[in-house]
């Protein structure tokens, strides 16, 4: 049976232990562990005393990371909990992470929604990005509708951006379709884009 060998507070994570058994086996664990299991030396950890102390452990250590990846920056519980696996972490432990920090109300894929379609609206994206924009991040489609309510009109959205541009020449078909094309790539729909244009240069048939 293992005992544990020494305790020691980790040197470089706040808050961790590394618990040394006398098999050679190392395991860090939280404070929380520490108390729950009345870590020491010379502690006898039984089969499933042992079990549970290291799978406790794990979700401690995905828990911590967890947090401090959405603490650096906004993540739909999709890209947390791979990401969490990518360093790592077992699936089922990130999962029951994204649980804990959904509990906390730091993880809410509506309220992440709402604020990529605002940045990326406020940027000057038409509706098809913001679209891209939410599958790329992972968010569930039950969120974007409601998100999506968050950007201005297509049609407003779009004047905006071309008013922050230097106007297409009328009389210039090549000047008026780049502008055009500019609109359609940041993501706004041709009729969107022919109502604020309208049906360009006369006498060219259009820059559609």
């Amino acid at each position: 049976m293992p005992k544990v060998d020494r305790v020691e507070p980790s040197k470089h994570v706040r808050g961790r232990f590394l618990v040394f058994l006398d098999s050679g086996a190392l395991i860090k664990v939280g404070e929380q562990e520490l108390l729950d299991f009345g870590l020491r030396p010379g502690l006898e950890l039984e089969g499933e005393t042992l079990r549970r102390l290291i799978a406790s452990s794990e979700d401690t250590s995905a828990r911590e990371r967890a947090a401090r990846m959405i603490g650096a920056r906004p993540l739909s519980r999709a890209e947390l909990v791979d990401k969490l696996v990518a360093k790592g972490e077992g699936r089922p432990q990130a999962e029951r992470a994204a649980d804990w920090l959904e509990e906390l109300g730091a993880l809410n894929d509506g309220e992440y929604a709402k604020t990529v379609v605002r940045h990326y609206d406020g940027r000057g994206y038409g509706p098809q990005k913001l679209r891209e924009e939410l599958y790329r991040r992972k968010i569930p489609r039950d969120c974007w509708a409601e998100a999506m309510a968050e950007a201005r009109p297509e049609e407003e959205a779009a004047a905006d951006y071309l008013a922050s541009r230097r106007a297409a020449d009328a009389s210039d078909p090549r000047s008026f379709q780049r502008q055009a094309n500019a609109l359609r790539r940041r993501g706004f729909s041709w009729q969107a884009i022919r109502t604020v244009m309208g049906n360009g240069p006369a006498g060219e048939g259009g820059w559609d």
